[in-house]
């Protein structure tokens, strides 16, 4: 009897689920972060007319002001709700909420209807994973381009995070390896260990001639780009036998690991598995995750709910929160005491700070101010929805959190000259685009690493942005630029995490950090000309 007929032998008609970052019984995941750590305080808000409990959405007729009225809000830092347009979801096409009703779970085997195929499946743990290396079209390796989205219906190719919620079930990186190998097939030479495993799961890793390997270990891709540079792809690795060799006819390295060893052949070992950055155009097994997971006493839809103390809770709008503080009523985040509204971004957020509440009349959103100087500031990035205006990578998740990019004749509402003095530009009515003195002034006054910066940031796994204070509560972040400038990757989208450009009325700031030690260089704020192929990000200022 197998590990998934063993599971069912001792379940009911249960779930698993391992959505995209977190594990059913693990809601600390890189995702769920964003919705955790919210404390209550009062903000202020700079539009009278709204309140906790407004709707959401105000109509266009709603009157914009300065005054500011206070609220009940919950903290700073954490806050979810809205994607950035309600009309438009995420590139993924993921529902603003879901129904709350089991799906089945699938059966020890699976066919793929697009060849036949049959595949073996195993349950470990909350997840079901195939049981063997997916073998589709005339290869079982992938460059990572096709590995996104080479599993069949049904499976995806699974996070990091999905990854090592099966190591931790397996014991931890250190012992897993063993666990989840196959029992013959592995180097077992006199002088070394037995690198065969014992497959307790029915995993069924098998070595494989792979990316940096020669046929004495196995990898596979995940779907996670490297925080620490964005244009490589995370994978899963099984620590090679001593003898690994690099393979000389993989993609020669630009900045992913040229190692084949987690830590070394003088260290490698039979039961250690690791995480290393590769090439996006080496060649790599792929290992496919059903999309059906196991939460509490059912199976549920990843792609639609999220698992958290064994309850699962409908994704709203490609975002997961802290379910039991919140809810996704019609595709935005609220609070379940309150009915107020939160947001993706405020997790970019200084929870220390007091922050005021600004509602954009046009469509309704939200957006945190902070008061620096006398001046008040946006505290996240304008996110409005303006025609040609772009999400990075073409993905609303990521307007979510880090605001939309524009040209600086979008910023200017098609202006096509400098102008002079405060402008509205695209800001929302009673704001206008901060100015170069307004914002050298700040830049003058302040460190800007330590005191404007924020210390968060999307898959921040190695905690990278823990120096970075924002002791002022601007959280100035990294989004991305489009196109990207002296990119070593021939991309259109690259250095999320480690580039901005922030544009004004009359200026742009370009920064970005030190691939090596993590510092941060940027060129000083200067005065501009009219730009409309350079995209950047846009903070407003309250009039």
């Amino acid at each position: 009897m197998n590990n998934f007929t063993k599971a069912a032998a001792c379940l009911t008609a249960s779930a698993l689920l391992s959505l995209t970052f977190t594990a059913c019984t693990d809601s600390s995941s890189a995702n769920d972060e964003i919705f955790t750590n919210i404390s209550s305080s009062s903000d202020e808000i700079v539009n009278p007319e709204v309140s906790s409990s407004s709707e959401k959405g105000k109509t266009k007729d709603s009157e914009s002001s300065s005054s500011q009225n206070q609220i009940s809000e919950s903290s700073s830092s954490g806050s979810q709700p809205l994607s950035s347009n309600a009309t438009e979801s995420s590139s993924s096409q993921i529902p603003a909420s879901s129904s709350s009703e089991g799906v089945k779970a699938p059966t020890e085997s699976f066919i793929d209807t697009r060849d036949g195929k049959t595949y073996k499946l195993t349950q470990i743990g909350t997840q079901i994973w195939m049981a063997e290396d997916l073998t589709y079209g005339d290869s079982s390796l992938y460059v990572s381009q096709d590995a996104q989205t080479i599993c069949p219906e049904g499976f995806h190719l699974p996070s990091s995070d999905e990854f090592k919620t099966l190591v931790a079930y397996a014991g931890g990186e250190d012992i897993a390896g063993q666990k989840l190998k196959s029992t013959t097939g592995w180097p077992n030479l006199p002088a070394y260990d037995d690198w065969n495993g014992t497959d307790e799961f029915g995993f069924n890793a098998k070595p494989v001639k792979s990316g940096n390997g020669t046929g004495t270990d196995e990898n596979f891709w995940t779907s996670t780009h490297d925080f620490g540079n964005y244009s490589t792809i995370v994978f899963f690795k099984f620590d090679p036998h001593p003898t690994s060799k690099v393979d000389s006819t993989a993609p020669q390295s630009k900045y992913g690991d040229t190692a084949p060893y987690c830590r070394g052949n003088k260290n490698s070992s039979a039961t250690r598995t690791c995480f290393k950055n590769g090439e996006p155009d080496t060649r790599l097994s792929v290992r496919c995750l059903s999309n059906t997971l196991k939460c509490g006493g059912k199976y549920i839809d990843y792609t639609k709910q999220f698992c958290q103390d064994d309850v699962a809770y409908d994704i709203c709008y490609g975002h997961q929160y802290d379910g039991k503080k919140y809810n996704c009523v019609d595709g935005v985040i609220r609070d379940r005491a309150t009915d107020s509204v939160y947001k993706p971004s405020w997790i970019l957020l200084n929870p220390n700070k007091k922050y005021g509440i600004f509602q954009d009349t046009r469509d309704g959103q939200y957006y945190k101010t902070i008061e620096i100087d006398g001046v008040v500031w946006f505290a996240e990035n304008l996110n409005y929805a303006l025609e040609g205006s772009l999400c990075y990578e073409n993905n609303q998740y990521y307007c979510d959190i880090y605001g939309r990019l524009y040209t600086h004749k979008q910023a200017l509402a098609e202006g096509d000259s400098i102008p002079s003095g405060h402008w509205q530009g695209n800001c929302p009515p009673g704001s206008h685009l901060a100015t170069y003195e307004e914002y050298y002034t700040i830049y003058k006054q302040y460190q800007f690493s330590k005191d404007l910066v924020t210390n968060y940031s999307v898959n921040d796994f190695g905690g990278e942005y823990d120096h970075f204070l924002n002791e002022t509560g601007l959280s100035i972040s990294f989004p991305g630029i489009y196109p990207p400038s002296n990119s070593f990757y021939e991309l259109e989208w690259d250095n999320l995490n480690f580039d901005a450009l922030y544009i004004g009325s009359d200026y742009d700031h370009k920064y970005t950090r030190d691939w090596i030690d993590r510092n941060l260089y940027h060129f000083l704020p200067g005065k501009t000309e009219v730009n409309d192929t350079q995209y950047g990000s846009v903070r407003c200022i309250v009039d």
